[in-house]
């Protein structure tokens, strides 16, 4: 039988036969009769007979396919945890800047990973501030909803935040199998429960912690706070000895000795007054703030340890006058003021004539009742601009307690000058003249502050609002929330004081009555705003208008000082007196002002 030949006109060429020739060995005649098919049955003659090219491509192509892979895959994925781990590295290191750029960046790169926001949340933690940690530590719950430890930092930052609902309801998401288990969870709940003044179940925490983790400091101490507040002896015995336990310890003795020393203070127990002040000061993690409650207590218990104490910090706080100024105030804060202005004599003069030693030594000679030399003190000289308002402060009380009117009236007029130029200056005057018992001057400082713009007008009003209130100041009173209405007209708790505050003096009752009715268009339930309408159109003679409106929140009145005083008078001018008596007496006659109470026995027939 033949074999099948192929046409004449396609010859099959014969590939070991025709080798193909080096670039040296090359012809033009090799060139014009060139194929491509010549270089790819060469190509395929060097891959059948070459075993090692063979594995050199496959590798090689493995190789690339997984290069591909970790550049498209790896990398990224490599990135975003290196980025972490380096935010975590700086942070350990203490260089915060680094930190946080790291952590910025490894947020963009992974914004779906609860880390970057932990490690925002702990450089915020470490710069103070709680509200900043809070925010974080919130976000990364959000990414993280059901991881129980970024849920109990999350708690942890709110209770440091002072926000305890916001607390629980971080720690409900958290199953209570888990809470059970773990002792920071316990620890949290503790001092949730002791902030809100529930300490048998804060003691219950905090056992829990304690069965859990074993006697700790960080179980012990607070735990031992809790049951100082005992007033059963024994409980309290048990309190003071896990404190005195932790003494000695270095990261939790200082936080022991405090609460030690505290207790010691409010029971003027002298021997352990003694004891707990000198351990404090001595102890190595006290804080600046501990000293002047030491020297307090030295001061009660025992002198001769005092003035040695004294001896120390008065050498080592003449260095600067910044030091000097801080031993200043201590020994005025705690009843020294005497030992403050003699060693303040050995204080350089020069430096001590100017700020901010002149305004310290000031007032130790305030608090010594040394007139005269207040008087000299205050007389001359430059404090500078920061602390100049603050000699005429001082001069003022001076003259007005030696009689000096000319120079006291001189000092008043410089001073209430003043307060047009700088309202901070005046708000800090008005709080101290009002301390030491000029009580109209520094209410005339708070409105000349009050009737300029800004915070400080704000805060100057409602320190003003808070006067009247405490004197039951009808008419001081709606002159603030008047010119508080004038700088905040959008907010509506003003508005509803001013409209109130104008329908019980008869001022303003027509713009009072827009502003009531606005309100309560706004929030129809509101309580408040019903009562202060309806006082409104009763001051106006539209009894039936009150009633009417009054009539649905009858039964609320009990419960509500506000609907209670405007229902009780609507009663009694509707002449059901009986029974406006017998709500209206519910109210303290010294919780309103005295205009109100006028009000209700006018009302009353009484």
């Amino acid at each position: 039988m033949k074999k099948f030949a192929p046409p004449a006109s396609h010859p099959v060429p014969e590939r070991t036969k025709t080798p193909f020739p080096s670039l040296r060995q090359l012809t033009w005649r090799d060139l014009k009769s060139f194929h491509w098919r010549h270089a790819w049955w060469h190509l395929l003659d060097h891959w059948d007979t070459r075993r090692g090219l063979r594995r050199f491509a496959y590798s090689l192509f493995a190789g690339l396919v997984l290069l591909g892979a970790l550049v498209l895959w790896g990398y990224p994925e490599w990135n975003k945890r290196n980025a972490v781990r380096v935010a975590r590295a700086w942070l350990a290191s203490g260089h915060l800047r680094y930190a946080a750029e790291a952590a910025q960046r490894a947020a963009e790169l992974a914004p779906e990973n609860p880390e970057p926001w932990q490690i925002a949340a702990e450089l915020a933690r470490l710069g103070g501030q709680k509200d900043k940690a809070l925010e974080y530590t919130r976000r990364a719950a959000e990414l993280a909803p059901t991881n129980p430890e970024v849920l109990t930092g999350w708690a942890a930052d709110a209770l440091r935040a002072d926000q305890i609902d916001e607390a629980y309801r971080a720690l409900d998401k958290i199953p209570v199998e888990a809470q059970a288990q773990s002792a920071h969870i316990q620890r949290l709940k503790g001092e949730m429960s002791r902030r809100q003044s529930r300490l048998t179940a804060a003691k219950g925490y905090f056992e829990a912690a304690q069965r859990l983790e074993g006697p700790l400091a960080v179980n012990e101490v607070p735990l031992g706070l809790i049951l100082l507040q005992s007033t059963a002896p024994t409980v309290r015995q048990s309190g003071l000895e896990l404190l005195v336990k932790w003494t000695a310890d270095r990261e939790w003795g200082a936080t022991a000795l405090r609460t030690l020393l505290a207790d010691a203070l409010s029971r003027d127990d002298r021997p352990a007054l003694r004891k707990w002040a000198d351990a404090l000061y001595r102890h190595p993690r006290h804080l600046r703030g501990d000293i002047p409650q030491c020297l307090l207590a030295l001061a009660r218990s025992d002198e001769a340890r005092l003035a040695e104490v004294l001896a120390q910090l008065e050498r080592d706080h003449a260095v600067s006058p910044a030091a000097a100024v801080q031993l200043l105030s201590w020994l005025n804060q705690i009843g020294q003021a005497a030992e403050a202005v003699r060693w303040m004599k050995t204080l350089p003069a020069a430096a001590l004539h100017r700020p901010p030693l002149a305004a310290a030594a000031a007032e130790s000679l305030r608090l010594t009742a040394d007139w005269t030399a207040l008087a000299d003190w205050t007389r001359d000289g430059d404090w500078g601009p920061e602390a100049e308002f603050l000699r005429w402060t001082y001069g003022l009380q001076a003259a007005r307690q030696l009689g000096d009117a000319n120079r006291a009236d001189e000092l008043w007029r410089t001073l209430f000058s003043h307060a047009q130029l700088d309202s901070a200056h005046a708000l800090f005057a008005a709080a101290n003249i009002y301390s030491w018992g000029l009580v109209k001057e520094a209410e005339a400082l708070w409105w000349r502050v009050g009737e300029q713009e800004g915070p400080n007008a704000i805060e100057a009003l409602g320190t003003l609002a808070r006067y009247y209130q405490t004197g039951r100041d009808a008419e001081g009173q709606y002159r603030v929330f008047r010119q508080l209405h004038l700088l905040k007209p959008t907010d509506h708790a003003i508005g509803n004081n001013f409209a109130f505050f104008a329908a019980l003096t008869g001022r303003d009752q027509s713009p009072g009555e827009k502003v009531a009715r606005a309100n309560l268009a706004r929030e129809p339930q509101n309580q408040a705003y019903v009562a202060t309408l309806a006082f409104t159109l009763l001051q106006l003679g539209r009894t039936n208008e009150a009633a009417s409106l009054l009539k649905p929140k009858a039964r609320e009145a009990a419960n509500s000082p506000a609907l209670c005083f405007a229902y009780g008078l609507t009663l009694a001018r509707s002449g059901r007196r009986d029974e406006a008596r017998q709500l209206l007496k519910t109210i303290p006659p010294d919780s309103i002002t005295s205009l109100e109470l006028q009000l209700i026995r006018t009302a009353l027939g009484d």
